[in-house]
C-alpha cells in the first residue's frame, strides 16, 4: 500500500476474513502495544498504517490514550466501517492520500503485517519519514519475509486471497529500505506473551504445532525505525 496505490474495496476476496480480522488478531495488537518503548502517549499523535477497519487503534486508545490519531487504508470498504465503529474516539481514517496532510506530525507510526505486502519499500519508507517528527518511532511487524522457513507455503496461500500481489522481501529488505532514508533500525522477535493459542485450522499455515510456537518466537519480528533527521 502507498501513496500511488490502486484503492480497492476489500483486502482480500472474502469479506468474511476482513471482518473476522480483529477476533484473529486482537492478541496480536496487544502484544505490539505492550513492546513498544513509550509508556505513555497522552500528548503524541500516532498513525495506524493499514488499518483495516480500525480496531488496532481502537485497541491503542484503550490501553494507551493519545491525543490525535490517524488511519489510512486503500480498501475504501474497511475504512468506511473502521469510520462507523470509531465511539467518538480523536481518530480520523481515510485513503492514503491523507498522509500527504501530514508532514512532521506523527509522532509514533504503526503497521502490523502490511508491510509484507508494499510493492516499492524505499517509496514507503520516504513517505514514513515525511509524516514523522524528527525522533519519530515507526514499529512496523511482520513474520512475511524470505529468513521465514514457513513463507513458501504462505505466499501461496496468500496470493490465493489476496487482492494484490503478494512480493518476497528479506529482512535485510526492509532494514535496507529504511537505512537509506537515514533511519535508525531496532528490531525484536515479536514473541506474545502467555499462551499461544492453537486452532485446528491453523493446519494450513502450521503443518505441525511446533511451527506455530516457533515462528512467534523466531520468526515473527518487530522493527523499530527511529526518524533521527537529515
Amino acid at each position: 500500500m502507498s501513496n500511488s496505490a490502486t484503492a480497492l474495496k476489500t483486502w482480500t476476496t472474502s469479506q468474511q476474513e476482513e471482518d473476522a480480522m480483529f477476533e484473529g488478531h486482537i492478541h496480536l495488537w496487544r502484544t505490539m502495544v505492550e513492546q513498544i518503548e513509550e509508556q505513555n502517549l497522552r500528548g503524541a499523535t500516532v498513525l495506524d498504517f493499514g488499518c483495516n477497519q480500525g480496531g488496532f487503534l481502537r485497541m491503542l486508545y484503550n490501553m494507551k490514550p493519545f491525543h490525535k490519531g490517524y488511519g489510512v487504508d486503500i480498501a475504501a470498504e474497511s475504512v468506511k466501517k473502521a469510520e462507523g465503529f470509531n465511539p467518538g474516539l480523536p481518530v480520523t481514517y481515510g485513503a492514503p492520500e491523507l498522509l500527504d496532510k501530514l508532514a512532521g506530525q506523527i509522532d509514533v507510526a504503526f503497521s502490523h503485517e502490511v508491510i509484507y505486502l508494499l510493492q516499492d519499500l524505499p517509496a514507503h519508507a520516504r513517505k514514513i519519514k515525511s509524516i514523522l517528527r524528527k525522533g519519530g518511532t515507526y514499529y512496523a511487524a511482520t513474520g512475511c519475509h524470505s529468513e521465514n522457513p514457513l513463507w513458501p507455503r504462505w505466499h501461496k496461500l496468500i496470493s490465493e486471497y489476496s487482492n494484490i500481489p503478494v512480493p518476497t522481501y528479506s529482512l535485510d529488505d526492509y532494514a535496507q529500505a529504511f537505512e537509506e532514508e537515514g533511519f535508525m533500525i531496532e528490531l525484536m522477535p515479536f514473541k506474545p506473551r502467555g499462551f499461544i493459542r492453537f486452532h485446528g485450522e491453523d493446519k494450513n499455515y502450521y503443518p505441525r504445532v511446533f511451527d506455530k510456537l516457533d515462528y512467534y518466537h523466531n520468526n515473527k519480528i518487530l522493527f523499530r525505525f527511529t526518524n533521527i533527521g537529515a
